[in-house]
């Protein structure tokens, strides 16, 4: 009798903390968790790989219509991703670094393949863009072989740039930037 009971106290805390962890309830949702949760997201929608993440640092975005303290972080790849800390919201991915790893034997996109595939995953990223993209300015433009999706908002009083989307992909479908103010105080 006494070795059923040595059992059984083990196995049933093992399944209650096992029970814990699988649903959530042990696990702390901590500022850093909830910055990576919002990348991991983003990766999901924009179709980039998840791969480690490593916290860079707190800084300021140039690209914010009022310049804002970000967290950066970097994936093993390269890609660098800026968090606005209050909102949890994802306003950047830098990709460039990746350009200089294309193999020049890569296969190369026509302009309508990447620009169905910007508006796919401009779509993916803001929740009912097809109803707010009415009320922004739209222009896209290309430079050498990098095409740029932009989507412009109103520029308020007393803000530095005006908020702004855009997805930048290179000729292969390579998506090397991804920027969103524009729904920062949604």
């Amino acid at each position: 009798m006494k070795s059923n009971r040595n059992f059984f106290i083990p196995t049933a805390l093992f399944i209650f903390i096992t029970s814990l962890v699988l649903n959530g309830c042990g696990a702390e949702q901590t500022p850093a968790n909830l910055q990576i949760g919002a990348i991991n997201t983003l990766r999901t929608q924009l179709e980039l790989p998840k791969t480690p993440l490593e916290f860079v640092e707190m800084t300021t975005d140039a690209n914010s219509p009022a310049t804002m303290l970000v967290a950066v972080y970097q994936d093993m790849d390269g890609r660098r991703f800026s968090v606005d800390p209050v909102t949890y919201q994802v306003v950047e991915m830098d990709a460039r670094a990746l350009l200089a790893k294309v193999s020049p034997l890569a296969t190369v996109l026509s302009e309508e393949q990447i620009r169905t595939k910007a508006l796919r995953l401009i779509a993916a990223a803001i929740p009912d863009f097809a109803t707010l993209q009415t009320n922004w300015a739209y222009e896209e433009g290309g430079k050498i072989d990098n095409y740029f999706f932009n989507w412009y908002g109103e520029m308020a009083a007393g803000e530095f740039n005006r908020p702004f989307a855009q997805i930048a992909i290179y000729k292969t479908g390579l998506v090397f930037g991804y920027y969103n103010t524009l729904m920062l105080d949604k």
